[in-house]
């Protein structure tokens, strides 16, 4: 399963199809069992719920498929919103749209109980309901989007388009991966200079 580098949960879903910048070679999204395994991987759902839900979807493939469409509409306008924001634009209210109708039915299904300290609350979920794969992305969607701060979201370097939260200090962070996108940009940079060098050398010789 892919490694996540989005560092907030939303942004690791829109980051499940590779890469953003180009043309897609990967989705990891492949149907709603796939979408179930990924939210296991990133830790939204446990694996006593997941393996519920798939039991569940066995039964009720229509409803699956349905679950799973709307799971990727989901995706998709998250992408482009925080996309949007990481390049200092408004996103499209359509996209806005989407995000808050999955998260209205989220949070429709949601339940605040005690938690074990007094002056704590945590969240619950209703079981049974397939959709419940994707409700905590579009509850992170939208805490993200209202309390931010939205000038952390980035965007990886071009060919690969990857959203992330940059928590850096200094607000430095400029990829994605710094063993893959940022090794790899690095590498480019130094090939470049050799061969800047080797062409120099060669028309002052």
């Amino acid at each position: 399963m892919r490694k996540l580098y989005g560092g907030v949960l939303c942004l690791d879903f829109a980051n499940t199809l590779e890469p953003r910048a180009a043309e897609p070679v990967r989705d990891w999204l492949g149907g709603y069992h796939d979408l179930v395994a990924w939210a296991r991987h990133a830790g939204a759902l446990d694996d006593a719920t997941g393996e519920r839900l798939l039991a569940l979807a066995a039964g009720r493939q229509a409803a699956a498929e349905a679950s799973f469409a709307a799971a990727i509409e989901l995706r998709e306008a998250t992408y482009r919103a925080f996309a949007a924001v990481a390049e200092g634009a408004a996103p499209a209210a359509a996209d806005l749209d989407v995000v808050q109708r999955a998260y209205a039915e989220a949070m429709r299904h949601a339940r605040l109980l005690p938690a074990p300290a007094a002056d704590q609350l945590a969240w619950t979920w209703e079981e049974g309901e397939l959709d419940r794969a994707w409700w905590p992305m579009a509850r992170s969607a939208v805490e993200l989007a209202t309390a931010g701060p939205l000038e952390r979201v980035k965007r990886c370097r071009p060919g690969c388009g990857f959203l992330f939260f940059d928590a850096s200090k200094n607000r430095i962070r400029r990829w994605c991966s710094m063993e893959e996108c940022g090794g790899q940009t690095k590498a480019r940079r130094q090939t470049a200079r050799r061969r800047a060098a080797r062409a120099q050398t060669r028309a002052g010789g």
